[in-house]
C-alpha cells in the first residue's frame, strides 16, 4: 500500500517552501507518506474548461495512476484537489474509486496526530484570523472546525473570528475565472476579508488559490498584516521561529 502526499499543481510549481513544510508535518506524524514526482493533476481545471466526456476521461486516467502506484491513502495540501477528489471522483467513478482522501487539516486535527505534533507557542500570545476557503467549506465533507481545533490546541494562540466565517465566509474572488472576468468584484471581496480582521495579527489560509488572491490585494493596498499559509505558520511555531515573518 502506498500512502501518498499529494501536493497539487499550484503549490508544487509556485510554493515550494510550503510543500516542504507540508512534507515535514505529514512525515512527523506518519513517515510512510511519500511524494511521488510524477503525480498527475487532479483535473479541477478540466472540470471548468472541458466537456463531461473529457472530464471523465481525465478522472479515469488519474484513478488508473492511483491503482498502478497502489495508492490507498492520500493527504492533499490543496483545497481545490480535496474538493475534486472527494466530490467528482466518487461521483464519476462510483465504487471504482477506492482511495481514502484527507486534507492536511483533517489529518493534523485527529487527536492522535495532534498529540504527536505537540504544538507549542512559548513566546507572546498570538491572535490570528482564519479564512474559510470555498473549496473547503463547500466540500463533502466540509472542513470547518479542523483548523480551529488545531490552532486552539496551541497555548498562547487565539483565533479571532471574522464577521463572515465558516459557511458564511466571503469568497476571496480567485476561483472560477472570477478574477479574469470580474476583477473589480474579485478585488472587493478580497479587500472585505482584510477589513474584517480587526484584532488578528495575521490572516491564515489553507488554500493556495486564496493565498494568491489575498497576497495580491495585500501588496496592491499596502496592507501590513501578513497572509500566511497554514502549514507555514505551524512549522515556524514547531521550529521556534516567529510565525508572522
Amino acid at each position: 500500500m502506498t500512502k501518498l502526499l499529494y501536493l497539487g499543481c499550484l503549490s508544487r510549481n509556485r510554493f515550494k517552501n510550503t510543500c516542504e513544510n507540508a512534507i515535514k508535518l505529514v512525515q512527523a506524524i506518519d513517515p510512510e507518506y511519500a511524494v511521488l514526482e510524477d503525480a498527475p493533476c487532479c483535473g479541477s481545471l478540466t472540470f471548468h474548461v472541458s466537456n463531461d466526456q473529457e472530464l471523465k476521461k481525465h478522472v479515469e486516467f488519474v484513478n488508473q495512476w492511483f491503482k498502478d502506484n497502489n495508492v490507498e491513502k492520500l493527504v492533499t495540501i490543496c483545497a481545490g484537489c480535496y474538493r475534486y477528489l472527494t466530490g467528482y471522483y466518487p461521483e464519476l467513478l462510483k465504487d471504482d474509486f477506492k482511495v481514502e482522501v484527507k486534507h492536511l487539516l483533517q489529518f493534523m486535527a485527529e487527536d492522535v496526530n495532534l498529540k504527536k505534533l505537540n504544538l507549542k507557542n512559548e513566546k507572546k500570545k498570538l491572535v490570528v484570523n482564519y479564512h474559510d476557503a470555498c473549496h473547503l467549506k463547500n466540500a463533502d465533507p466540509p472542513i470547518l472546525e479542523e483548523p480551529r481545533k488545531i490552532l486552539n490546541s496551541i497555548e498562547n494562540v487565539e483565533v479571532f473570528e471574522m464577521e463572515n466565517n465558516r459557511l458564511n465566509s466571503i469568497c476571496c474572488g480567485a476561483g472560477g475565472g472570477v478574477y479574469s472576468i470580474f476583477k473589480e468584484n474579485s478585488d472587493y471581496n478580497a479587500k472585505t476579508i482584510f477589513d474584517q480582521m480587526r484584532k488578528g495579527k495575521a490572516l491564515l489560509t489553507a488554500c493556495p488559490f486564496c493565498y494568491n488572491a489575498l497576497t495580491r490585494i495585500r501588496e496592491e493596498n499596502n496592507i501590513k498584516k501578513p497572509v500566511i499559509k497554514f502549514e507555514d505558520f505551524i512549522v515556524k511555531l514547531m521550529e521556534g521561529e516567529d510565525p508572522l515573518k
